[in-house]
């Protein structure tokens, strides 16, 4: 079960992942934003669009590519972002970071899923292990 996010959240989050649509929404919420078409991602004068500085080439052009009609951008309103601060961004990673290892994927799954290299989610687990079941006894 995913976190619930609002509608435009959610669909990003469909696209790219639940950690790109946290980004935007941690660093754009309660703005409108425009999205433009994937083929002019990069604009005249070779600077970058926004969404490429905050989640990467790949994940711009797919999220854009979704919003698109009929070859043009649009403008989207950006809900503002769930969590409120940083730490709570980063706790709302860390918990569903921990229900996709409950549910036994595997660290290219998960990282797949919520938008993070493979290195983060092993440097999770390694800062984590051993903190995850509080019911469980200790041998000595």
């Amino acid at each position: 079960m995913k976190s619930k996010l609002p509608a435009v959240l959610q669909e990003i989050a469909d696209v790219a992942g639940e950690a790109a649509a946290l980004k935007i929404a941690a660093q754009h919420g309660g703005r409108r934003v425009y999205f433009p078409s994937a083929d002019r991602l990069v604009a005249v004068d070779g600077e970058h669009y926004w969404l490429i500085d905050c989640v990467g080439h790949e994940l711009a052009r797919k999220i854009c590519k979704h919003f698109e009609v009929d070859g043009r951008g649009q403008r989207i309103e950006i809900p503002l972002h769930v969590g409120g601060t940083y730490r709570q961004f980063v706790r709302q990673i860390a918990e569903r970071l921990h229900q996709l290892e409950d549910e036994g994927k595997s660290s290219t799954e998960i990282a797949r899923a919520l938008g993070l290299t493979q290195r983060t989610v092993h440097r999770h687990r390694s800062r984590h292990r051993g903190h995850k079941n509080k019911n469980q006894g200790s041998l000595f």
